[in-house]
């Protein structure tokens, strides 16, 4: 367990390493988008590599669409970054319907915490990107917004880095709730203590058109100690929901 250093905080915020599974359900869809049902899961993996977060996700979407044909997108998604948000590595493969269609691959380096810096990928091609000044790492970015929430704030603004796509940092907006009872508490063991889970409602914005419509929105219920409850993503035609079905401590490191 790893306690993340914050100034003035309400609530401690307490990393546990932890393994999570989710099954996905479909919340919504838009008539006209084609989408007839979706079904597939994700397993996701936060471990603390003691110099850094090593996180791991794997998912498989099956769209069922109103034709009557099925299509699976699968997701395999990698990372480790330094806990000083200075560091970053990533490999991220999509499949659909079993052929891999995208490999990305490439280490990103800040100055500083904050700072500007560089995106090197080696996959699909070489090439380097510059990171401007206030560009966070992904994992970094959700303890900030942890932090947001321990404090009471509402809302905030970040450029954030994931190695995704081949291209720069994009925007992306928070809004913080007041915290509440997670509502799969049943779950939750002994050692992932506190049942209160933070709802935020994340905004991704193409890089460089932060006015316009964002590329995904997020609703996500983590807890202080780091664990996912349940999220809904809008991806336009429909909105998926993960509902979380298994949840287990990592072992102890040491670190």
């Amino acid at each position: 367990m790893t306690t993340i250093p914050q100034a003035q905080s309400l609530t401690p915020i307490k990393i546990i390493p932890h393994k999570a599974a989710y099954v996905f359900e479909m919340e919504s869809a838009d008539p006209g988008g084609g989408v007839e049902d979706i079904g597939g899961g994700m397993t996701f993996e936060w471990a603390d590599a003691c110099d850094g977060w090593a996180l791991k996700q794997h998912y498989l979407l099956r769209i069922s669409t109103i034709e009557g044909t099925d299509v699976d997108i699968s997701t395999s998604n990698v990372t480790w970054e330094a806990k000083n948000g200075s560091r970053y590595r990533f490999i991220l493969r999509r499949g659909r319907n079993g052929t891999l269609i995208e490999d990305i691959q490439g280490v990103a380096e800040l100055s500083v915490r904050g700072g500007a810096g560089s995106a090197k990928f080696e996959k699909p091609k070489e090439q380097t990107l510059i990171l401007p000044s206030g560009t966070m790492f992904p994992t970094d970015f959700m303890l900030s917004q942890m932090q947001a929430a321990a404090r009471n704030e509402r809302m905030g603004r970040r450029l954030v880095f994931e190695g995704s796509a081949v291209e720069g940092p994009q925007t992306v907006t928070t809004l913080i709730l007041p915290p509440r009872k997670a509502d799969e508490a049943n779950l939750l063991e002994p050692a992932f203590g506190s049942q209160t889970v933070w709802p935020l409602h994340v905004a991704y914005f193409p890089p460089d058109n932060f006015d316009g419509q964002p590329d995904t929105e997020l609703s996500i219920y983590v807890q202080p100690n780091g664990v996912v409850m349940g999220y809904v993503v809008d991806y336009g035609d429909f909105k998926l929901r993960a509902k979380l079905v298994k949840l287990e401590a990592l072992p102890d490191q040491g670190c």
